[in-house]
């Protein structure tokens, strides 16, 4: 479990950070004393929900090629984030091969298995690539030519 918890909220914190900083250039193309204040007393305050709904809610975004694939991810990704946070083990169903959580208040469940855990990866892969964080992309993941 912890396996799982500790690779999907580092790297959702990483693809949060990506988007944070593709808000702030769009609104702030070049890097400035005003681009600097906007990303850290703004954007960078903003909940990852907000982050995303201010990026669903830009024009130059929605009319993207790839913007409905974008938020797909995006939203797979805070999903997933938000139940390894804070939903828990659930031990009875639980084996060495998959992992169930489960959400307390609605009894919803979640296996982490590795099938789950490679889709987490190609969302973030996709998002990294879109968002333009190609040294993250390469550090974590090598080639990024495929």
């Amino acid at each position: 479990m912890s396996l799982f918890r500790g690779t999907i909220l580092s790297d959702s914190t990483e693809i949060e950070s990506a988007l944070a900083w593709r808000l702030r250039t769009y609104f702030f193309p070049k890097t400035n004393r005003q681009a600097s204040l906007f990303h850290y007393l703004i954007v960078h305050k903003l909940q990852f929900e907000k982050k995303i709904q201010l990026y669903e809610n830009i024009p130059a975004f929605q009319s993207a090629k790839r913007f409905e694939d974008v938020k797909k991810s995006l939203r797979f990704v805070q999903k997933l984030r938000n139940a390894l946070a804070h939903w828990e083990l659930w031990e009875k169903e639980s084996n060495e091969n998959e992992i169930v959580i489960m959400n307390m208040v609605t009894f919803e469940k979640l296996k982490l298995d590795d099938k789950l855990m490679n889709e987490f990866k190609e969302n973030d892969k996709f998002l990294l690539k879109v968002f333009g964080w190609k040294e993250t992309l390469r550090e974590k993941y090598g080639d990024t030519k495929q």
